[in-house]
């Protein structure tokens, strides 16, 4: 057939739509293999996967997950400790009991049990000196209790504009002061110092930060408030975080295609989509010809570059924040068992390799001579160079003598597994709020047969998310 023109057509939607290839083509060679269809599901984590499965499974649609790591489950992280065989979480810790998610587990035959925790002592360095700091005073559980009730009494009002979602937000008339006013001053205005332990341990949020306390309520939100309350918090049995997606892997099979990327696509298909999707290992392409788009990560400016964005999608996706946020697995000897480590501020990274200020904390799991770890900066680093930055920190705790090895007589520390967190983020200004931030980006939502979820759409916790998710997904639906 050298020479010889060769035409595919490829009739899509009950030939409402036919697209035309025409391809020259040589001796031994052949046009990309083609998949139709119903929805592409762009991320395999906690949204895209549960996306995944309700939608072939329950609305009996034919999908494909498209997947750029080699497993499902984002940010939800286990390592096999090599000398025992157990798993370590070192992502998503624990679940609340919202909505469906108990029923999402019950799905694949996952027994449930109460939130796995591990008490320890906690040890406060000043970054400075690299040396212990006091500890705050204690405060009283039944004042810390006290507060977070005030909190939820406050923010519960609010749950049919926060939760799941924002589809009946606030018109930025109406947006109640309080959720724009900066946290301190709510948590000044209601007397809330007493939950801020609490708070920074739920949640991670430390409350001093000038930030909206809107942006509080999607991280410390009704759900999240109501499972410390009343202890409702759960974890699958065995308590291997990942055996979700793991299942959810093998039951959806050969419509997940990981280690994969869509690299093209063109939104001018009437009704449709024709996208190229690479596998990034092979470089091997296929052609996939859909109905609807349903992008379950992150939406930036640049990761999202295949589709050729428009202004209004750039308008919006251009006001993210970024930053850097790692979670790790450390095995040292430097930190007794029983034993978490947390810093009183920032820490000043002076290698050429990782520049910048950062912070983290090691938190003791379970397990002899590992901690599950988490650091933040507000540097764009690569995993390599959050690594050398915590390894030199080990070092200077070494140095300043606030740890010696607590077996053998040699430190030994290294990062046995790191995992990329980083994310576009909120960071609007509360004038942007304001201004009809939250209205322009949920006007996205069915732009060019677009949908999204995912955390930047909702409060960001795996139940809510499963939860905002059934929100989105028949509105995806109509007219298929």
């Amino acid at each position: 057939m050298a020479g010889k023109n060769v035409t595919w057509r490829l009739s899509f939607s009950a030939s409402i739509v036919h697209l035309v290839y025409c391809t020259s083509v040589f001796a031994g060679t052949h046009p990309p293999p083609v998949l139709h269809k119903d929805v592409v599901i762009l991320g395999g984590g906690a949204s895209g996967s549960y996306a995944a499965v309700r939608l072939r499974e329950d609305y009996k649609k034919s999908i494909l997950l498209v997947e750029k790591e080699p497993i499902l489950g984002g940010h939800t992280n286990t390592y096999i400790i090599p000398e025992t065989g157990e798993a370590f979480n070192y992502g998503v810790q624990s679940y609340i009991d919202y909505k469906g998610a108990k029923a999402f587990f019950k799905r694949f035959g996952i027994p449930l049990q109460p939130s796995v925790l591990f008490a320890s002592d906690t040890v406060l360095v000043n970054p400075a000196t690299n040396q212990p700091a006091s500890l705050p005073p204690a405060i009283p559980i039944n004042e810390s209790v006290a507060a977070i009730q005030k909190w939820h009494d406050l923010i519960s009002p609010w749950n049919d504009q926060l939760l799941p979602g924002y589809w009946d937000f606030f018109s930025p008339s109406e947006i109640p002061p309080d959720l724009l006013l900066p946290f301190p001053e709510v948590v000044a205005k209601y007397s809330l110092e007493a939950m801020g332990p609490i708070l920074a341990i739920v949640s991670g949020i430390n409350i001093s930060e000038p930030q909206p306390t809107l942006y509080v309520t999607k991280n410390f939100g009704t759900p999240v408030v109501e499972g410390f309350l009343e202890n409702t918090f759960f974890d699958p049995v065995p308590f291997n975080n990942s055996l979700l997606y793991q299942r959810a892997g093998e039951l959806l099979g050969s419509d997940v295609a990981l280690s994969s990327s869509i690299v093209a696509g063109d939104r001018s298909v009437k009704n449709g989509f024709v996208l190229t999707m690479q596998n990034d290992k092979t470089g091997a392409q296929t052609t996939v010809v859909a109905k609807r788009l349903l992008i379950a990560v992150p939406p930036s400016v640049n990761n999202l570059a295949f589709l050729s964005l428009d202004d209004q999608e750039k308008a919006v996706f251009e006001t993210w924040s970024f930053g850097s946020v790692y979670t790790a697995v450390l095995k040292t000897n430097l930190i007794p068992d029983n034993t978490s480590l947390a810093f009183a501020g920032l820490l000043t990274s002076s290698s050429p390799v990782a520049p910048g200020q950062f912070s983290f904390s090691a938190n003791w799991n379970g397990v002899s001579g590992y901690y599950w770890l988490i650091l933040f900066s507000e540097s764009t680093w690569t995993a390599e160079q959050a690594t050398a930055a915590i390894l030199a920190e080990m070092e200077n705790l070494y140095n300043a003598g606030t740890f010696s090895p607590t077996t053998g007589t040699e430190p030994r520390s290294s990062i046995a597994q790191i995992s990329d967190h980083s994310s576009a983020r909120w960071g609007q200004s509360a004038a942007q709020i304001k201004d009809g931030f939250i209205q322009d980006l949920y006007a996205l939502q069915g732009h060019k047969n677009t949908w999204y979820t995912g955390g930047l759409w909702c409060p960001d916790y795996s139940s809510n998310v499963w939860a905002f998710t059934d929100t989105v997904l028949p509105k995806l639906l109509q007219g298929i």
